[in-house]
């Protein structure tokens, strides 16, 4: 017996009734290496965590499982969370070296900053970008989270809305309303509130 088996185990029992013997029958084809333990691991633990959920709360959905992503973005929830990640990173960088350097004042840092920051953002299509990137960002990150299905039941029309939990889309969210609500703290306070001097 090879030393991954014993691993099998570690599934759910109504996962290994459905899908044990085929995983049997590859673990016999494939070399026992660390990345394919590291791999039953893994697929141990998500198995057991969806068996978990399914018992607290039952999906409401069919028997083969749920439905298919109806549009590509939510094929693809990695890729859109890159995208919203790569179109954030400048804000998140200005946001970050402007905090550094003016509100925490690190010594020296306003001064090596400051001609830099103004030649980068004399253009004001530059500074349009830097303030509508977080709110981009957000929107791309979020839209493969959200899945809204209809259905014509017994003559009545159903929408169903569908939330996906997808870390990198959730972390990359909480950054885009957190560098945005910042830049709208900035601009409020820099051009709405007079602050006496």
């Amino acid at each position: 017996m090879k030393p991954m088996k014993p691993i099998l185990r570690l599934y759910p029992s109504a996962w290994r009734r459905r899908y044990g013997e085929e995983l049997t029958d590859l673990l016999d084809e494939l070399p026992s290496t660390p990345a394919t333990t590291l791999d039953l691991l893994r697929g141990a633990m998500t198995a057991q965590f969806r068996s978990l959920a399914d018992r607290l709360a039952p999906r409401l959905v069919s028997a083969g499982g749920p439905p298919m992503p109806t549009h590509p973005l939510q094929r693809h929830p990695t890729a859109t969370a890159l995208v919203a990640a790569l179109l954030l990173a400048p804000t998140l960088t200005f946001v970050g070296i402007s905090i550094l350097a003016y509100d925490i004042a690190v010594p020296g840092l306003a001064a090596a900053v400051d001609p830099v920051l103004a030649a980068v953002t004399a253009p004001l299509i530059v500074d349009l970008f830097l303030l509508a990137a977080p709110f981009v960002a957000f929107l791309i990150a979020a839209l493969p989270l959200i899945g809204l299905q209809t259905q014509r039941i017994d003559g009545e029309l159903r929408v169903t809305l569908a939330l996906r939990a997808r870390v990198l889309n959730v972390v990359i969210l909480l950054l885009a309303v957190l560098v945005g609500g910042i830049l709208v703290g900035h601009v409020v306070g820099e051009f709405l509130v007079e602050v006496p001097r």
